[in-house]
């Protein structure tokens, strides 16, 4: 669905704002508002509790989960210990500042803030759903819509959220389920799911995404969805399966497809943190028939070559 001109000033006004304010404060032309300092501290201390204080362990339908892959969810439900290397923890919690900071420059550079981290709560056909929705934003024209704000990689952001992504690339592609989640945000305070606010960690570059969907459509699929998945998690019986299959590694040569004896996880696969119960034997390794001088890192549910 094609950008109105209205959502498209909406949109450009938000991140004019953000990057007039951040030029102001490199040339020296601001003053920082102690009441804005104050909340900035006090969502650091939310996040740092939030990280480091222990992790929640008791299973719960949440929003923010809901649009995942159903076998994660079924994982969690059956109480499998999810692994996760040490450094995620730090990931988490800078991935949690960095919104910290970004609440903070929209408070500063004049966005129109409604409310933020608001507890929300939904029922879906007699099943009750909760979460957290990260900020609600009173645009020009007085509409106040749900944004969500998030940290990205340099590849996430050009590739993800800029450039050829965006909504519309999302649909196709959305392992964590970020548009599920934020139509059930704003199916729950009856306002439009505005899109999303993102910070490149690596460069401090800002993106605003809108949802581009303003008929609908898109919400009514994305709730069935959401509802039917409700209703598979809550049956006390239900088994943990595996939906995906790994692959043939293969390398050209003379034209020819040969395989390398490997076999590579899915995506989907790759970015879960169940993997290890579903595949016990997958190990992280090089790409191995990647031409590249610094391949990247995949995970091999079998790997008999190494290098080719």
């Amino acid at each position: 669905m094609k950008t109105t001109i209205s959502q498209q000033t909406s949109k450009m006004q938000m991140l004019l704002n953000i990057q007039d304010y951040m030029t102001k404060v490199i040339r020296g032309e601001t003053s920082l508002s102690p009441a804005n300092v104050d909340l900035f501290v006090e969502d650091c201390k939310k996040a740092v509790i939030s990280q480091l204080g222990g992790r929640e362990r008791e299973y719960r339908i949440r929003m923010s989960g809901l649009g995942k892959p159903l076998c994660q969810q079924v994982c969690d439900k059956h109480g499998i210990e999810e692994t996760m290397q040490y450094n995620s923890i730090m990931r988490f919690l800078y991935g949690d500042i960095t919104e910290a900071v970004m609440m903070l420059v929209m408070r500063e550079a004049g966005i129109d803030i409604v409310d933020y981290q608001r507890e929300v709560e939904l029922d879906l056909d007699g099943h009750h759903i909760t979460g957290t929705l990260d900020v609600i934003i009173r645009d020009g024209a007085g509409v106040e819509k749900v944004w969500d704000i998030k940290s990205a990689s340099d590849w996430a952001f050009k590739n993800k959220f800029t450039g050829f992504g965006g909504y519309e690339a999302m649909k196709t592609d959305d392992p964590f389920g970020y548009i599920m989640q934020g139509f059930l945000y704003s199916e729950a305070v009856g306002m439009p799911f505005g899109g999303w606010i993102v910070v490149n960690k690596s460069s401090g570059e800002v993106a605003v995404v809108e949802t581009y969907d303003w008929t609908g459509e898109d919400k009514d699929k994305y709730l069935a969805d959401a509802k039917k998945r409700v209703k598979f998690l809550s049956d006390p019986d239900v088994a943990m399966f595996r939906p995906y299959t790994d692959e043939f590694e293969t390398y050209k040569r003379k034209g020819e497809l040969i395989r390398t004896g490997n076999k590579v996880l899915p995506k989907e696969c790759g970015l879960c943190g169940y993997k290890t119960h579903c595949w016990p034997r997958a190990v992280v390794h090089t790409r191995v028939n990647s031409k590249a001088k610094s391949p990247q890192m995949v995970w091999y549910s079998r790997l008999k070559t190494r290098e080719i």
